[in-house]
């Protein structure tokens, strides 16, 4: 089997889980305790420059900044425009042609290599500012989806071409995630349901959802 197509059904097994809607739906909720709707609507996010409200929003998705992190990222604010500006951002990642995906992993890796960012935070970063094209990726959506080593972009493309498969993410939207891109709402899916923090894990009791076997 391949890849996409394991994913894909990883993904449908999340999709699948009983009241996975409602878990969802806490995420999202204005007076919880989640980052919800916050992380695409806070400050200013000009679509080609990098904010100091970036970084805020970024640090609501359990990220604490660096002193060196903050000074090297805006000291490249020049460049990480420029190539911003090379990147569309009504693009989605399913149907984005190679060099648009080209373009933002060179700019993916560029950040990681920044002092203390690494892929995660650079990957939530880039969601801000591209949230159609660029998927979150931390340790439990990659432990879920278990892609091919630096093949996941491509792997969830691949995937998502499956127009079910997004009807079903499509479907989870709660009414407080209406600025949310379906990758969002994919991301905060598998993250609720598999992640073992313990602010998941009274978000699943609240809502109903079984502790995962695994």
């Amino acid at each position: 089997m391949q890849s996409e197509e394991l994913v894909r059904l990883r993904i449908e097994e999340v999709l699948a889980t009983p009241a996975i809607g409602r878990l969802v739906e806490r995420y999202f909720d204005p007076e919880g305790p989640f980052a919800g709707a916050t992380f695409d609507l806070l400050g200013q996010n000009p679509p080609h420059a990098l904010t100091l409200d970036d970084l805020l929003a970024t640090s609501l998705l359990d990220i604490t900044w660096r002193p060196l992190a903050v000074r090297r990222l805006l000291a490249a604010d020049s460049d990480i425009s420029a190539r911003l500006a090379a990147i569309p951002g009504d693009v989605d990642l399913w149907n984005a042609p190679r060099d648009v995906l080209e373009t933002a992993t060179f700019l993916h890796s560029s950040l990681s290599k920044l002092p203390g960012i690494g892929p995660v935070i650079a990957s939530k970063l880039l969601a801000r500012k591209r949230p159609r094209l660029v998927p979150i990726h931390d340790r439990v959506v990659l432990r879920v989806l278990a892609p091919p080593k630096n093949k996941f972009w491509e792997t969830l493309a691949a995937a998502l071409r499956a127009h079910a498969l997004r009807e079903g993410i499509e479907a989870l939207r709660p009414a407080h995630g209406g600025s949310a891109s379906l990758l969002r709402l994919l991301d905060v899916a598998i993250w609720t349901r598999h992640s073992r923090s313990r602010a998941a894990q009274a978000a699943r009791a609240k809502a109903g959802v079984s502790e995962p076997t695994s």
